[in-house]
């Protein structure tokens, strides 16, 4: 018989900068109480509480019920389980020999839908809470917690909410883990779900190692990370400094605010909107019940013009005339008046100001009047297509902007380019500062050890993604030459050393090994540089010319093709190499039709993991296409990708086990493991990454059956920090 223990643990949590910080790595955090017990035939039918702190606790319980409990358990089972692991751990208690997170069980069923519909036609995202899957499920022993969701909400610690209802509630979601996870069984032994046990299995290994990683932590150097920040607060001054001149050399005097999506519709395409809800019912502007967003109409390029010079309009410079009522100061200074009387008759006179000034109606309280030129104000660069019209004009995010910095070499705008790159550069140092400097600082502990958090089941694809609570979203770094890299050093100051060994190439090799494309694995086996390919393409030189940052540049154009892309958008040779890209490798665009059609039948498409995805409703599109198949084109290929990562990252984690190394495994993001290193161990690190990553397929054919036919092959790196890497041969 399996004993399976089920188990939920109360903390403390603290909250810094308004988030949420629980993490047993806070020296301020405390263990409340330990609920626990046996899972039966249909729930826990017994559980048991032990407090440990809390303010109506005046004599701890001991820990010894919960290790005896602890050790005689095969499986523990909890929702959310890489947390209550996380706190066993701090606290050096045992763990079984094997961990379910019922959250990751349901996560796998919902096989990447994340909406469901009400009878209504109203899509809400589909939540795997433990309220939620519970009601999901209509577990017998849910409880409403409606009273402890507010005191927590208001700012009240679970160690201040009475006892007794941090207790009854406790032992109650103890009890409905417990048939969430009856319930999931159910599921589980049905004949469409069985791959799925596979990937819970690996899915639950991989839950381990990110214990181990997040528990290890990041050193990281203070004063590299503020010389950073005062670097980036140095570009972005200059950069704010240029840009505002160039925009008042194409503007005039008017302000503009280069956050303001209307602001910068002016600024990029010389127009503004004329009424925003005939300009939003003419593009179809806004979401659906599903939150995604409306299709555009479509339109031929004269339709498309018309629509732009109906909705919009020219946008003309302007020149700063002081204001003639306020002279220039925004505000009048009005005063009371008094009745004076002179030989009998009464006159009204000015009395004292009032003591606050009135606004200019004139000026609206600007102090100057904005003259129109007469001249096109602007840059006058041309909305693409109906696809990028936006509620405030046009769109000017990321992917915009380098659009339109093609078509203005095109047209030879060079102020336009050096604002649109200018623009570019001054968003991502925003978000650097903002992200990941800020981010480092609040969530470093006092130890020096920046404790990242990943999360297992929020990306569709099952790739990881991170964030949440006080930590920053690591898998939004930059990949190389980032700055911030600098900060994160070796704990083994002077004795280690930071390795970072990458996958190459991943996601073309994915493709090529799920498409079986005869032409992709000969240029595999024949060393050819898919990326280095097309970097040299879309910049027209050389391949053996393109620098590494070239390359790392461009790959979203290697990217496109293999989920479906069309390059529209891109300059005339970029499209080209799009067409020419389905020419060579057409078992790629084979295999892509017949995802396409295989989700017509039964809308589902599963990797050799196991792992599915399911899209009900697809239909084919007038393009020949299907709907969603951007997704389904995409999936299988992140998803299959993010499963021989984390297999990688599972036996590198056993073999750092079998070796006893010192070293720490840190951080796994993208591609790549990254390990904290002593130098005495470098040569035994290298050699477990090599193995663990290289020969992933044995853990496809051990586990899936499913023996693996291209060849992986991998960068490794090592250095002081993490920005100053150099390869090892």
């Amino acid at each position: 018989m399996t004993n399976i223990l089920v188990l939920d643990l109360e903390t403390t949590v603290r909250r810094i900068e308004g988030r949420i910080d629980n993490s047993p790595k806070n020296p301020e955090n405390k263990l409340i109480s330990a609920h626990y017990g046996w899972l039966g035939s249909e729930t826990v039918d017994v559980v048991h509480t032990d407090i440990f702190y809390h303010t109506q606790c005046y004599e701890p319980d001991g820990i010894s019920r919960l290790v005896d409990h602890l050790n005689d358990a095969d499986i523990l089972l909890v929702h959310n389980a890489k947390f209550d692991v996380e706190w066993l751990q701090e606290m050096d208690l045992p763990i079984p020999p094997k961990v379910i997170c019922t959250m990751i069980v349901e996560y796998c069923l919902l096989k990447g839908r994340f909406f469901e519909f009400d009878f209504e036609g109203n899509a809400n995202r589909t939540k795997i809470s433990l309220k939620e899957t519970a009601l999901r499920r209509k577990t017998e022993s849910y409880k409403k917690s409606e009273l402890i969701d507010e005191k927590f909400k208001s700012g009240m610690d679970f160690s201040e909410i009475p006892l007794a209802d941090v207790v009854e509630y406790a032992e109650a979601d103890v009890k409905v883990c417990g048939e969430i996870y009856l319930s999931q069984l159910k599921d589980l032994t049905k004949a469409e779900n069985l791959s799925l046990n596979n990937v819970i299995d690996f899915m639950s290994d991989m839950l381990m190692f990110l214990c181990e990683i997040e528990m290890n932590g990041v050193k990281i150097d203070m004063e590299a990370l503020k010389q950073v920040e005062e670097e980036f607060l140095a570009e972005k001054n200059e950069l704010t400094e240029r840009l505002q001149e160039i925009v008042t050399q194409v503007m005039g005097d008017k302000p503009i605010n280069l956050n303001s999506g209307a602001d910068m519709t002016k600024v990029v395409y010389s127009r503004e909107v004329i009424d925003r809800d005939v300009h939003k019912n003419t593009f179809n502007i806004g979401t659906n019940a599903a939150g995604k967003s409306l299709r555009p109409p479509y339109m031929s390029s004269k339709e498309f013009v018309i629509a732009v010079r109906a909705t919009t309009k020219v946008v003309m410079k302007t020149q700063a005339r002081t204001c003639p009522d306020c002279n220039g100061i925004g505000s009048i200074q009005k005063y009371k008046s008094k009745t004076k009387t002179v030989q009998g008759k009464k006159y009204k006179v000015k009395g004292d100001p009032y003591k606050n000034r009135t606004k200019c109606k004139t000026c609206d309280g600007k102090g100057a009047l904005y003259i129109s030129t007469g001249e096109e104000a602007g840059l006058g660069l041309n909305p693409l297509d109906p696809y990028y019209a936006s509620i405030n004009g046009f769109k000017t995010d990321k992917e915009t902007i380098q659009l339109l910095i093609n078509q203005a070499k095109v047209k030879k705008k060079e102020l336009a380019v050096e604002f649109l790159t200018k623009i570019s550069r001054l968003n991502a140092i925003s978000t650097y500062l903002d992200s990941f400097v800020k981010g480092i600082l609040r969530g470093t502990r006092s130890t020096g050890l920046l404790h990242a958090n990943f999360n297992q089941t929020i990306a569709a694809t099952g790739r990881l993604s991170s964030g949440g609570g006080i930590s920053l979203n690591l898998q939004n770094m930059p990949k190389r030459g980032f700055p911030v890299r600098k900060c994160m050093v070796s704990r083994f100051g002077d004795r280690g050393r930071l390795v970072e060994s990458d996958y190459s190439s991943l996601e073309f090799r994915v493709a090529v090994e799920l498409s079986r494309d005869a032409q992709g694995l000969a240029d595999i086996l024949e060393g050819k540089d898919i990326h280095r390919q097309t970097a040299s393409i879309c910049l027209k030189k050389d391949a053996s010319e393109v620098t590494k940052d070239e390359r790392q540049g461009h790959k979203w154009a290697s990217f496109q093709p293999l989920f479906g892309g069309t390059g529209a958008g891109q300059p005339d040779h970029i499209k080209a190499y799009f067409d020419r890209f389905y020419e060579i490798y057409e078992g790629i665009y084979a295999w892509h039709d017949s995802l396409m059609t295989g989700t017509l039948k039964n809308g589902i498409v599963q990797t050799p993991s196991g792992r599915q995805y399911f899209w009900p409703n697809v239909v084919r599109t007038r393009a020949n296409r299907v709907t969603n198949a951007t997704q389904i084109l995409n999936y299988p290929v992140q998803g299959f990708s993010a499963d021989l990562v984390q297999l990688a990252c599972i036996r590198a984690f056993k073999m750092f086990k079998e070796q006893k190394l010192q070293s720490k495994l840190i951080l796994t993001v993208h591609d790549s493991i990254v390990v904290d290193c002593l130098d005495e161990e470098l040569e035994a690190v290298k050699a477990i990454l090599t193995e663990a990553m290289t020969e992933v397929g044995k853990e496809t054919q051990l586990r899936f059956g499913y023996k693996t036919v291209v060849p992986l092959d991998i960068e490794i790196s090592s250095g002081k920090n993490w920005l100053d890497q150099v390869e090892m041969s």
